[in-house]
């Protein structure tokens, strides 16, 4: 009987900041949460150019922040320093982030070349995650520098505590990543199939992309200078953009709710509470996401400065784009 009533002692999981320290999480915390507000309100009040990049400056810091964790949780993982606690917050928090290379700015011209040179780069970066995330969850038992410690690991789906290294969730979450790796495999092979039928091949589609962009770009200029005047339509998007907001926000909170009991119902070591460099320049990447909206906003404090009316707008492009001159002297012939 005394037997039975023995339990697992508590260990207490080494500390490892820079990976999941206070700085790193909030950081992250900050710019997911912050990252669909802001692009809300953005939307709202400033041009699509400077809407457009502005997103691409919040997903690039996004996306390079969890390529880092990415690639510390690889290194760590080889050199056995990675403990299984410390792996499953870093596949959580590249969940809120996702990760990738992701350029600032969009910039013109490309083709094949560069296409497959970016997809190649997300192809390798995908496996690599892949590949830790089911060897963590294969080896869950035994994962790390703390086997010891992974018995008593624990996991929090929906706030219910489940230990880390059960084999049925283990297994359930080996089958939903093999699904999503199968689906995707299945995309891509029919996206090849789609564009070898209808467009001839990658190469002959690729072209034609080039060939028709100038054409495209037109009349997205075009209709981008045209003022919706219909309040019903403006209250539409309007209401679709905060729904969107209050979904995309609330799967944040889910998420970081859930990572912070992750951490509050295993038993760390002091260390952890540490503020580390890691730590600080995280915090330092939100001063960039910061300098971008500054730079959106303070020209709307600028009295001075007038924005051109929708007329004046499209009159400025005549001269810029052979485009535009033929689609404008196309609707006044008519």
């Amino acid at each position: 009987m005394a037997a039975s009533n023995e339990t697992i002692p508590v260990c207490e999981i080494e500390a490892n900041p820079d990976v999941t320290g206070t700085g790193i999480r909030a950081s992250i915390y900050t710019l997911c949460l912050a990252s669909g507000i802001l692009k809300t309100m953005i939307k709202l009040i400033t041009s699509d150019k400077n809407y457009s990049e502005f997103c691409q400056s919040i997903n690039s810091a996004l996306q390079l922040q969890g390529l880092a964790l990415l690639c510390t949780a690889i290194v760590q993982t080889f050199q056995g320093q990675l403990t299984l606690f410390h792996a499953i917050c870093v596949l959580h928090l590249l969940s809120l982030l996702g990760f990738g290379l992701v350029a600032q700015r969009k910039y013109a011209g490309g083709g094949l070349i560069r296409w497959l040179v970016l997809a190649m780069f997300r192809v390798i970066i995908a496996c690599a995650f892949t590949a830790l995330t089911a060897y963590i969850w294969v080896t869950a038992p035994t994962f790390g520098s703390q086997p010891a410690c992974n018995a008593t690991t624990v996991y929090v789906v929906f706030g219910v505590s489940i230990n880390a290294t059960s084999d049925v969730f283990r297994y359930v979450i080996l089958a939903l990543m093999a699904t999503m790796v199968l689906g995707w495999v299945m995309s891509m092979v029919f996206s090849v199939i789609i564009a070898q039928c209808c467009c001839g091949g990658v190469r002959s589609g690729v072209r034609w992309a080039r060939e028709a962009n100038p054409d495209i770009q037109t009349w997205k200029r075009f209709w981008g200078q045209i003022d919706v005047s219909d309040a019903r339509y403006k209250q539409n998007a309007i209401s679709q953009n905060v729904v969107q907001l209050f979904i995309h926000t609330g799967i944040n909170v889910y998420m970081i709710v859930t990572l912070e009991q992750i951490v509050g119902r295993n038993h760390l070591s002091e260390e952890e509470k540490e503020w580390t460099f890691g730590q600080v320049l995280a915090i330092f990447v939100l001063l960039g996401v910061v300098v971008e909206v500054i730079n959106i906003l303070l020209p709307k404090l600028d009295v001075g400065d007038e924005q051109p009316s929708v007329h004046e707008g499209v009159d400025m492009q005549r001269g810029e784009h052979p485009g535009d001159r033929r689609l404008l002297g196309d609707g006044n012939s008519n």
